[in-house]
């Protein structure tokens, strides 16, 4: 048995070492893109990927057993690739309705899901058109194809909405594509979560749900922590029904999927689908704590070992252990002198680790994305309002500038 990871990086990364603990023969195929990622790959099996033919007569001659997107980069083209091989896949008629965010939410139309208002747009006209029709705010206008909530603004008028646009188009995104186009969506209230998958033949496993704490800062959402939901209540397990749904409708048969949605007064809405790991850091050990499994290695067992995998539908969803996962900022920019609060967040109720911790002496700039770029903290506990104490503590440090002590940036 051989398995294809397609673009290994970010927590792909971490995919990758689940299945390298499991003694697994794998072989990691990068874009041309991402050159600089295959050159740094110490792993025996490594291929560039520049030509699909080409490509398709390589792994042809290999004992393949399956293909998986390892990051939001590899998703089109493990998509592609499995497809044209034979081997597990999505449905490839709505392959770019899981990358596209506009197509993902016609997809869910046409399938009689309910979605948030939402529309592309390539002009300041079209955009000033649609605000008028709709007549009501704010709205979200971020890009149409990106990842860690790069360039999302919540627009609470015309002229902030116009302003937003102007910033993105014709820009690079996160991805490394041109913002041809800009979506606009209505703003959704409620509380947003996650909600993590693994698939098998169509059907949906979920492994784990978060309540995320979103706060609006500077016009823009920023994710400061989510926290597990090891039991759910009604309205969240029929959130999760609604998931499944849309997991049907953008027609995911195999392997992970990532899932944000919005719990509003009006019911559940899809924020996005992603088909691949959570992002974007799966340091294993405080998933197992909680969980007594990670995403990334429920994914190796749906492939190493189906049937194992298979006797998990038969259990019903619960955890030992609630999980809060913090995604450390900074309330401005600058360069970083000392992290005073890492001494603060080791001693509270719940803490498990720190991920990710930036390099003293490095520039912080962006503090909006959810990249993981200011570090990431674990709490683990039984007591859920144990670590609701502990996360307040932290975020107040974080807000006066209490954890990272900062220079100016020059």
């Amino acid at each position: 048995m051989m398995f294809i990871l397609v673009d290994p990086v970010s927590t792909g990364t971490a995919l990758a070492s689940a299945f390298r603990e499991e003694g697994a023969e794998c072989l990691h195929l990068y874009d041309a893109s991402l050159r600089d990622a295959y050159d740094a790959d110490d792993s025996p099996r490594t291929l560039l990927h520049d030509d699909l033919a080409k490509t398709l007569e390589i792994l042809a001659e290999l004992p393949l057993t399956a293909v998986i997107a390892a990051s939001e980069f590899g998703v089109l083209l493990a998509d592609e690739l499995a497809a044209a091989l034979g081997l597990p896949h999505h449905q490839p008629e709505l392959a770019a309705a899981r990358r596209d965010k506009e197509l993902m939410v016609r997809a869910l139309e046409q399938a009689g899901v309910p979605t948030a208002r939402t529309a592309s747009v390539r002009t300041e006209g079209e955009l000033s058109r649609v605000l008028s029709g709709w007549d009501s705010y704010p709205v979200m206008v971020k890009p149409r194809n990106s990842a860690g909530s790069d360039g999302c603004t919540i627009s609470p008028d015309r002229h902030t909405a116009l302003r937003a646009f102007r910033d993105l188009v014709n820009r690079r995104n996160l991805m490394g594509e041109v913002n041809e186009d800009v979506l606009v969506q209505e703003f959704l209230s409620g509380t947003q979560y996650i909600v993590n998958t693994v698939s098998i033949e169509g059907r949906h496993l979920v492994t784990d749900v978060y309540a995320e704490r979103i706060d609006h800062i500077d016009g823009a959402p920023v994710l400061r922590h989510i926290i597990s939901r090891p039991l759910l209540e009604p309205a969240e397990a029929g959130m999760v029904d609604y998931v499944l749904e849309c997991l049907g409708a953008l027609g995911i048969r195999e392997g992970a999927a990532h899932t944000e949605v919005m719990l509003t007064p009006a019911g559940p809405r899809l924020v996005e689908v992603n088909s691949r790991v959570m992002g974007p850091s799966l340091a294993p050990d405080p998933y197992h704590a909680a969980f007594g499994y990670s995403h990334q290695h429920l994914v190796a067992e749906r492939f190493l070992r189906p049937d194992d995998f298979a006797r998990r539908f038969e259990l019903p969803y619960t955890a030992a252990r609630t999980m809060a996962k913090i995604f450390l900022r900074t309330p401005r920019p600058g360069v970083l002198r000392a992290i005073d609060g890492a001494r603060v967040l080791r001693r509270m109720p719940g803490f498990h680790s720190i991920d990710r911790l930036p390099v003293v002496g490095e520039a912080i700039r962006d503090r909006h994305l959810t990249t993981g770029a200011g570090g990431i903290a674990y709490l683990v506990h039984e007591d859920e309002e144990l670590l609701q104490s502990s996360l307040g503590v932290i975020h107040a440090l974080e807000d006066t500038g209490g954890f990272y002590r900062l220079d100016e940036q020059d």
